[in-house]
Formats: C-alpha cells, structure tokens, sequence
C-alpha cells in the first residue's frame, strides 16, 4: 500500500481527490498547505504527492522541490484551475510527473495516479540498488548478497592470505576471473603483478612460449629472448583460465613449477626460479576428464588443494537485480545516456531466466537494452524474445474445458499469488491489474462461493494448457 498525499488550500478539492482515490486502497493523507504537507512528509514516507499550483505558502513547485530533499524517490503530479501552457511546461521540467486541470476526471486521474505510482516503485527500487552497489566490498568487483555467493566471499576471504594453489569451478560467464581478483587483491601478494592467461585461447604451439617465455632462435620468428608468463608473474600470482584445455605436454611442464617453483624458458637450457601462487579455473569436470585421459591425474591433484565452487546465475536469482541495474548504470554512462531504470514487468522477466549464459549474459542482454530503449525505463519489449517468451513449466496453470470465466479468474488470481509467495504487489503487476483491483477480487472471492474447477471428481476433464 502506498501514501499519497494530498495539498490543496481548497476544502472541497481535497475531499473530492480523497473520496475518489480511496477506491485504490491507498493511504490518503490531506494537507491544507506547503508548511503542514512538509510536516506531514517528515511523519511518514510518502510516495505520490498530488499538488496545487499556488498554496498560500508555497508554489506547487517550490513544495514539490523541498518534498523532493525529503523524500527522493516521490513522485508528484500538479493540479491547477487556472494554469498557462508555460507554467505546465515550467512544472514538467523540474520533474513533475504530470500536469492535470481540476475539470479532470476522476477515472482518468486513476489511471494517471497508478502510472505515477508505478514510476515511484521503480525509482525506490532503484535508489535502494545504487545505494547497495555504492557499498564498498573487500572483494573488489564480485556483485551480489546471495546465500550461495556469500559463502564464496566467505571461503575468499579465509584462503586469500595463504599460499596454496586454488582451483575454481563453475559454468561459463560466472565470475571466476573476478574471484581469481579478489584472492590476489586480498592476499599478501596484492602490490605484485597478477597476470592472466586463457589456455583455450592459444594454439598448442604457442602456449609454451606464453607460459615460459622462449629464447633467442628457439624456433622460426623468436627473433629475441622473450619472457614468459611465469616470469612477469614473479612475487605475484598466475590466473591460468580454462586449464582444461592445456596440452599434456604443457601440463607436464606445468607440473614441475607447482611442485618445484621452476622452469626453462622454450630453447633454453639456464633453469629459472619463481615465486608465482597459481590461481586455475574451468567450466568443465576436471575429474571427468582425469578418468577419460584428458588430463592428468598427479596435475589435478596438485591444481585441487582448494576448490571453490563459483555459484551459476540461477542460483542466486535475488543478485539479478543488483547486477542489472549495474550493468545499466555502467553503459549509460559509456554511451552517454542519462541514468536509466528497469520497470516491473522488464525486472521481472529478467528475474524469471534461466540464464544459461550467466553473469556475462546478463552483461550483454542490458547492453543491448540499453541500444534499443527509447525512453528512460528499460521496458520488457526492450529484451529479448528468449527472455520475454521464456515461462518455466512452472509458471503455467492447467484450465478445465468448460471453466466459467469466474472460476478462471480466480484460478489466475491464486496461482499467481502461489508464485509471488503471497507479494500482493508483484502480483497486482503480474496480472495486469491494479493493487487495489486485485485487493477487491480477493474479498470477492470470499464472500462469493465458486463453483468447484472439477465438478465430476471421478472423471476428468480434458486439459489445456494457458
């Protein structure tokens, strides 16, 4: 339920706009002036202020700006009886919501006041995201509050300052790079060099070299000593990615520096000494691959001392808002684009994927919103198809043949609450239909007795699916 309040010095305006708003399930709060609305805002969290132009004390818009210190994330609409095109333009720009006339309707100021309101959810929403991205983390760039996740801030947090060797798991586009960031940044090694590298990315031929660097002539086009990955990596730590894809020649080689700390370079005979903690990553099962003779099995073993699991984007569904409006954030800006948000029905859906492609697909799916919005809300037309269409089986109702529309109705009502776990708003926003609406259907249905969905419990109907 949201507040709304009312300003206006004129009695009857007030009652009027009261009487007809109530039908929303809001709170009304009235207010007879500037000073006394401040007062009433100080008291309670307002979302939606609808204002007169001139009070005896303020403007509309000078109560509308010191509302806006108070409360940020209020929206409000401005009414007058007597208001020029340019004092409506004037409003508009300072960042009413509306502008409407006291000849107004009051079904249209309805549907004018459920829009507004939606908008204020959509800014409180995001202000409460931006407020927890601004936090700062010991674990640099990882984004996210989830149980699953924590527990690996948790584990980073006790193996960053020790020594061994750590293998990360997890799916393609989790995040396991940003992990690897966060043990180097928090452990003793953090003012020396972390140096990265994807084994998948390099033919067999060259991943030597850009492991152990080469010499001199040590094969055609080594027109000079080069180090290696290893060697720039000395005092820090080595992100090796994709370790799974390392040849069995190489892996051998890779061997005798986790057990011995060195090296030659290719072409060399002169044996190297390094301090280098190897951080390894894959998106495969290491084990799998042990047994099926891919990889070998005193290499595993040596990668393994501490594994952690990095959690798939599915698993940590409340992150997806916080990533997103991350993301958002970072590509208005690098496109120049003014602060942007998410509406209900977009957040949704994005909450709703199962995001096979993880945090990276996150990633690309608000880049591309971010090209195609034409406004300043990410709307659910903005994603695409295989997010807007993607409904678990889960997500779906069983309708009887022969069902009233009335015993529909309540069946969509129910089902959906069934899925929002009783979040009446979410609901509301699902459905299609106003909170109030929805607040009014629900006592409907307990006063008025439905028919039962199977009338003939010994034999049922047939089935479709909507």
């Amino acid at each position: 339920m949201s507040v709304i309040l009312i300003v206006d010095d004129d009695t009857a305006t007030r009652e009027a706009l009261e009487a007809g708003l109530k039908k929303l399930g809001h709170d009304i709060v009235l207010a007879d002036s500037g000073s006394s609305a401040l007062e009433e805002v100080r008291r309670r969290p307002v979302d939606l202020a609808i204002i007169d132009l001139r009070l005896p004390d303020f403007t509309g818009t000078e109560l509308f700006e010191a509302l806006r210190i108070l409360r940020p994330e209020a929206v409000a609409i401005m009414i007058s009886g007597h208001a020029t095109v340019n004092e409506a333009v004037s409003a508009l720009k300072k960042g009413i919501y509306d502008f409407i006339t006291k000849d107004f309707r009051m079904q249209e100021l309805r549907k004018v006041v459920s829009r507004a309101l939606e908008t204020q959810q959509i800014l409180a929403e995001n202000r409460r995201l931006r407020q927890a991205l601004q936090e700062k983390s010991p674990t640099g760039r990882i984004i996210g509050r989830a149980p699953a996740l924590l527990k690996v801030i948790q584990m980073v947090g006790q193996v960053a300052p020790m020594r061994s060797t750590v293998l990360l798991s997890g799916e393609s586009g989790v995040g396991k790079e940003l992990v690897a960031e966060a043990i180097h940044y928090q452990s003793p090694r953090q003012g020396k060099p972390l140096v990265k590298l994807n084994c998948g990315a390099l033919p067999e031929g060259l991943i030597e070299s850009e492991l152990f660097g080469h010499e001199k002539g040590a094969f055609t086009g080594a027109i000079q000593q080069r180090k290696g990955r290893f060697e720039l990596a000395d005092s820090g730590s080595i992100f090796l990615d994709e370790i799974s894809e390392m040849p069995t020649a190489t892996q051998v080689k890779l061997l005798r520096v986790l057990q011995e700390g060195e090296f030659e370079r290719v072409g060399g005979t002169q044996t190297l000494k390094i301090d280098v903690r190897v951080i390894a990553a894959t998106n495969v099962d290491l084990e799998a691959a042990v047994a099926s003779g891919r990889f070998r099995k005193d290499l595993f073993y040596r990668l393994n001392v501490i594994n952690l699991k990095i959690p798939p984007l599915r698993e940590r569904v409340e992150d997806i808002p916080l990533l997103a409006l991350h993301f958002l954030d970072k590509f208005c800006l690098e496109n120049n684009r003014p602060p942007m948000g998410f509406s209900p029905a977009a957040m949704t859906a994005l909450k709703g994927y199962s995001w096979p492609g993880n945090v990276r697909q996150l990633q690309n799916v608000v880049e591309r919103a971010v090209a195609f919005c034409q406004g300043d809300t990410v709307q659910l037309t903005d994603l695409p198809d295989e997010i807007r269409h993607d409904t678990p089986v889960e997500d779906k109702m069983i309708i009887p043949v022969g069902a009233s529309m009335e015993e529909i109705e309540r069946l969509a009502v129910l089902s959906t609450l069934k899925k929002t776990g009783g979040d009446k708003e979410l609901a509301a926003r699902l459905l299609g239909i106003g909170l109030a609406t929805l607040y009014r259907r629900l006592k409907e249905m307990e006063t008025i007795e439905v028919a039962p969905l199977f009338r003939n419990e010994d034999k049922k109907p047939t089935d479709t699916e909507r």
